[in-house]
């Protein structure tokens, strides 16, 4: 890859590269642009040309489209900087949403219009799979989502010289109201046990119920970090899945790293009722390995099939959801969680200790989703003041 510096006359500078034969119009083109001040300004500008050049950018803005920009980014940052899980999910919210509506806009031309009218769309129309949904439009959470996605990326082309401005900072995402989080009453956590019992979901259900542990913590813990003498699982990773589309579908690969935060990582002791469950789960897991015999994978988990593989999350929450609204309980594997969070607040319990269980990575986090479980926290508060000033106010 050529450039080459010309004077043009005092503090002027003509940058010339060749980039090559266009593949549509089989014609050599180059790109050229005029720089004042000092020479070493324009080596700069080469130079930052050229590296630009390498990393598969176009150096003409103008045929930079929003679709080319998205895919180096992804390539570029994504990759080194964004965990598998949310790579993905960028991808695949990029490549379903976003390329296909705004994906043929020169980088450099893309308005603020362009994304409201995109976001009303995805809120009117955006659905592609109606299996679990009412209505068309996509939720408002979604496209917030969406949202955050365009911004970041526009954010570094930014950084890069590739765009002016980011032009999402003047469209404001929809505003998505945070459900009040009802915990399940006893009477639907009976039903709830009664419709996973005898399956491979009701070991896993009964640790969330009892823990608040996420889905990948649950399906990541070991033996070996589960101490039954003194009650106490300890989180040191998370199952995490690794997506490879292939000509003959996609293929997953289970993997385990860190849990969500440093926080994530934490010991939570265990009621005396889910440490005898997990002592008949785990005689039962051993008859289970003389069954299979060598045909047993022993990979030390406390949840896994029956042969001893693992199992992966996005399954496991796909059927737990359907057996769980079967039951009539509209929820998700999360909201045990939730449950897990809201009981032991409504039963007086702090708040740093409910955030300490939950691995919040910080209390404010655990105080947004379970505030509104204390009604008469305002009430009390005055009148334990009350008590201390009430024969000194006059």
């Amino acid at each position: 890859m050529r450039g080459s510096i010309r004077r043009q006359a005092k503090d002027s500078w003509r940058i010339t590269i060749s980039l090559g034969k266009n593949p549509k119009t089989e014609k050599y083109e180059k790109y050229q642009e005029t720089i004042r001040g000092k020479k070493a300004n324009a080596e700069k500008r080469l130079a930052e040309l050229i590296a630009q050049l390498e990393k598969g950018y176009t150096i003409n803005p103008e045929r930079i489209t929003f679709g080319e920009f998205l895919d180096k980014w992804l390539a570029d940052y994504g990759r080194s900087n964004l965990s598998e899980r949310t790579l993905y999910d960028y991808t695949h919210i990029i490549n379903y949403h976003v390329k296909p509506e705004l994906g043929d806009i020169p980088l450099v031309k893309l308005h603020p219009a362009h994304l409201r009218e995109f976001y009303g769309k995805l809120l009117r129309e955006g659905r592609k799979d109606n299996k679990r949904s009412v209505g068309p439009g996509l939720s408002p959470a979604y496209v917030r989502k969406v949202h955050v996605i365009i911004h970041e990326a526009l954010k570094h082309a930014v950084r890069w010289e590739l765009a002016y401005r980011n032009v999402a900072d003047a469209v404001d995402p929809p505003k998505v109201t945070r459900q009040e989080i009802r915990p399940l009453t006893e009477r639907e956590l009976d039903r709830l046990f009664g419709a996973v019992k005898d399956s491979y979901l009701y070991v896993p259900t009964c640790i969330a119920v009892a823990t608040g542990l996420r889905l990948g913590e649950v399906l990541a813990l070991r033996w070996e970090d589960v101490d039954l003498k003194h009650g106490v699982i300890t989180v040191k990773r998370a199952q995490k899945v690794r997506r490879q589309k292939t000509e003959n579908g996609t293929t997953y690969e289970i993997t385990y790293g860190p849990p969500k935060s440093k926080n994530s990582k934490r010991s939570v002791e265990i009621p005396p009722s889910l440490v005898e469950l997990l002592k008949h789960h785990r005689l039962a897991q051993k008859k289970d390995k003389l069954f299979f015999g060598a045909a047993y994978q022993d990979n030390g988990l406390v949840c896994c099939l029956q042969d001893g593989r693992p199992i992966r999350n996005e399954s496991f929450g796909s059927h737990f959801r359907d057996v769980a609204h079967k039951a009539g309980l509209k929820i998700s594997f999360h909201s045990l969680r939730h449950c897990h969070a809201s009981w032991l607040v409504r039963m007086g319990e702090s708040l740093k200790v409910v955030s300490a269980r939950l691995g919040h990575s910080g209390i404010g986090i655990t105080a947004d989703y379970y505030a509104h479980l204390f009604p008469d926290a305002q009430k009390e508060a005055a009148k334990k003041v009350d008590s201390l000033l009430a024969d000194k106010l006059t």
